[in-house]
C-alpha cells in the first residue's frame, strides 16, 4: 500500500478558495516571505532607507493576488497616527491595526517626518517585513559608513555617569530595548521606567547622545529611537489592558 505523505504549507494553500481576501493574504505572505530569502532581490538585501522601498518591497505580491493598501490619517496629540487597512478585489477588507509616533518637533518638518516613519513602520509590521538586525549588523553599518576625512581623536571619549564611554551607552540602549520588548503588562511597565537604573540611562542617554533617543543624523536610517520605541509600548499596553478589563 503507497504511503500517504504529509500535507506541505503549499498544498494547504492550493486548496484555498481563489476568491478570499484570507486566500489571497495567504498567498502574498507566501510570495513575502520566498522573497526575503531571495539573495537577487534588491528591496529586501537593502536597509529600508525610506518608504517607497517597502512598498515596492511588498506590491507585487498583493497586486498578483488582487490586494491593495490604504493607510489612513487619525487625529492626535503631539504626534501622527496612521490606521492601515487591506483590500480584496472582491470588495472585502481588513483592518491591520493603527500605529503612533511623536512628533519630534511642532511643525510641518517634525510632523512630516513622524508621518513617514508611522506608514512605513505599519506595513512592515503588517506583511512582516523583515529589516536588518539591530545589534549585530549595526556595528558594521557603522564601521563601512564614509568619514568626514576627519582624523579620529587620539583618546576615547570619556562620559560622565554610569556609563563612561559611547560603546557602553550603545549596548546598554540594546539592552534597554530588549527588556522592553520582553514587558507584558502595564505595571510592570510603569515599574520598570520607575527604577533608578532606567532613569539613570534615559538621562544619560538624551544627554550624551540625544539622536538615539529623540532620532537624528547620527543614527543608521533604519533605526527608530527609543522614545518613540517607549511610546508605542505604553499605547500598545494601554490597549491591552483595556481589553482585558472588558
Amino acid at each position: 500500500m503507497a504511503t500517504k505523505l504529509a500535507p506541505t504549507a503549499q498544498d494547504a494553500l492550493d486548496e484555498l478558495p481563489d476568491d478570499t481576501l484570507h486566500a489571497a493574504m495567504a498567498r502574498a505572505f507566501a510570495e513575502i516571505e520566498a522573497a526575503t530569502k531571495d539573495a537577487t532581490n534588491p528591496h529586501f538585501r537593502s536597509k529600508y532607507a525610506d518608504l517607497s522601498s517597502v512598498i515596492e518591497a511588498i506590491k507585487p505580491a498583493l497586486v498578483n493576488n488582487g490586494l491593495f493598501v490604504t493607510q489612513r490619517c487619525a487625529p492626535s496629540d503631539g504626534g501622527v497616527t496612521v490606521d492601515t487597512y487591506v483590500h480584496h478585489k472582491g470588495g472585502n477588507d481588513m483592518f491591520l491595526g493603527s500605529l503612533f509616533v511623536p512628533a519630534n518637533k511642532q511643525d510641518a518638518q517634525g510632523f512630516g517626518s513622524a508621518l513617514t516613519y508611522c506608514k512605513r513602520y505599519a506595513l512592515q509590521t503588517a506583511f512582516v517585513v523583515p529589516t536588518e538586525d539591530d545589534d549585530g549588523n549595526a556595528a558594521s553599518r557603522s564601521a563601512a559608513r564614509p568619514t568626514t576625512g576627519e582624523a579620529p581623536p587620539n583618546k576615547r571619549v570619556k562620559l560622565d555617569g554610569p556609563y563612561t564611554c559611547p560603546t557602553q551607552l550603545m549596548t546598554a540602549a540594546r539592552e534597554f530595548v530588549r527588556t522592553l520588548n520582553g514587558i507584558g503588562d502595564l505595571g510592570e511597565f510603569i515599574a520598570w521606567k520607575q527604577t533608578k537604573d532606567v532613569k539613570e540611562f534615559v538621562n544619560q542617554l538624551i544627554r550624551d547622545m540625544p539622536d538615539w533617543w529623540h532620532g537624528g543624523p547620527s543614527v543608521p536610517t533604519d533605526f527608530v529611537p527609543l522614545e518613540i520605541l517607549v511610546s508605542q509600548k505604553k499605547r500598545d499596553l494601554e490597549a491591552l489592558e483595556e481589553v482585558n478589563a472588558k
